[in-house]
């Protein structure tokens, strides 16, 4: 017989955290949580992570599980008399960071929910409420367990979080030097991270394990593996890409692209074959290769349009015109690296995007034909997987 929790719904307050939200009569309410028969009805703990380990598997479309969970956070807090260990406030502070994603859908307050009633997210505070609570439950944490590696990735991947939802609608403004701090931040703690889980894995090696999974549970013990720093490194990649649309990010703090560079760098030293590795720094430099070619094309605009003083008007054409070049070419060489029979159309579309540019830079009219037709060939694969129509685009370069 499967072992059941009763639990109200609803932020409760704590005092080691920030208020997010208060309680609302209508949001708490006595739900019935089947949990694993392999759960000891007499750990908290064990319950508490099989209620986080419950709503992963789900199809996350309601917080009620959520808003449990953080409850139950909150009692065990309060009650107890112990040291909580790495996981618990690991899972805390996912769970804050995961409620902002239902704090962007809720509704006005002239609206009514469908039901009558309010429903549980709408009596939450901002997005970036739940994401700040989050990074507070993750340093909490981390000054009790410096080295825990599963709080050092949530806690990146908040940053990285609230790094989004700031550049969603302030992308090209001032407003994003905010963002910055976050990103910093970011990169501290993957690089802290990696490192502390290349310590373990050596560690591993040196003690004959095979298996990083005998130490789990363990003061030392981790969920966190290689694969998932990687997915970590391309979701803070895919950031800085969005970051090169503000000139003020771009300009102010070029060594955030050249950690970034770095970083992939390093993980293609020990994998040089691996696709995904190649994709995400082929795409990173397809992303840094768009404002140079956005300025060459205004050059050539200008050039065409007025042709006084040549010489200089050319002079910052030509230095972006190489950097564009030297970028693209970066981009193709991993993105072609990436390429495999199994691609899916979008992917083709992205390196048939990246032969184009370089293509329209290109002065050599042998290259700039070669390019093109490579482009069309990916091109009408990708149409054929469903990835677009590009007939209008494969006629123009057939016709170029």
């Amino acid at each position: 017989m499967s072992t059941k929790r009763t639990g109200p719904q609803g932020l409760a307050k704590s005092a080691k955290r920030r208020k997010v939200a208060n309680e609302d009569p209508l949001t708490v309410k006595q739900e019935t949580i089947e949990l694993p028969e392999d759960v000891d009805p007499e750990d908290e703990l064990g319950q508490l992570y099989a209620l986080h380990s419950s709503y992963l598997k789900s199809t996350k479309e309601s917080p009620k599980l959520l808003y449990a969970i953080v409850h139950e956070c909150d009692r065990q807090l309060r009650n107890s008399k112990t040291v909580l260990p790495p996981k618990f406030h690991k899972v805390y502070a996912e769970v804050l960071s995961m409620l902002s994603v239902f704090a962007k859908k809720k509704k006005s307050k002239s609206t009514p929910a469908a039901s009558g009633e309010q429903s549980a997210a709408s009596s939450a505070d901002s997005p970036e409420d739940f994401l700040l609570a989050s990074i507070e439950r993750a340093q909490i944490g981390l000054e009790a367990y410096p080295k825990a590696i599963d709080i050092l990735v949530v806690r990146c991947e908040t940053y990285m979080a609230l790094v989004e939802l700031k550049l969603k609608n302030s992308a090209k403004s001032k407003n994003v030097e905010g963002c910055v701090s976050a990103i910093q931040n970011a990169t501290k703690d993957y690089d802290e991270a990696l490192k502390l889980l290349t310590e373990l894995q050596q560690k591993f090696t040196e003690e004959g394990k095979k298996d990083e999974d005998d130490a789990k549970g363990d003061a030392d013990g981790t969920e966190i593996t290689p694969e998932h720093l990687v997915k970590v490194l391309r979701r803070i990649s895919k950031v800085l890409e969005t970051t090169l649309e503000s000139d003020f990010i771009a300009e102010r703090f070029p060594d955030l692209y050249t950690w970034n560079e770095d970083r992939w760098a390093v993980q293609l030293h020990d994998a040089p074959e691996d696709k995904f590795l190649h994709r995400g720094l082929g795409e990173f430099y397809l992303a840094r290769a768009y404002p140079y070619v956005a300025t060459v094309e205004s050059q050539f605009e200008e050039d065409n349009s007025d042709s006084e003083d040549e010489d200089l008007d050319r002079q910052p054409s030509t230095i972006a015109l190489e950097q564009a070049k030297q970028f693209l070419s970066k981009s193709l060489e991993h993105l072609y690296a990436a390429e495999s029979e199994k691609d899916d159309g979008a992917f083709l579309a992205v390196i048939a995007e990246a032969q184009i540019s370089l293509a329209n830079l290109e002065s050599e009219e042998d290259k700039q034909d070669k390019l093109y037709a490579e482009a069309i060939k990916r091109l009408r694969k990708a149409q054929e997987l469903g990835a677009g129509d590009f007939t209008d685009m494969i006629n123009e370069l057939q016709n170029a």
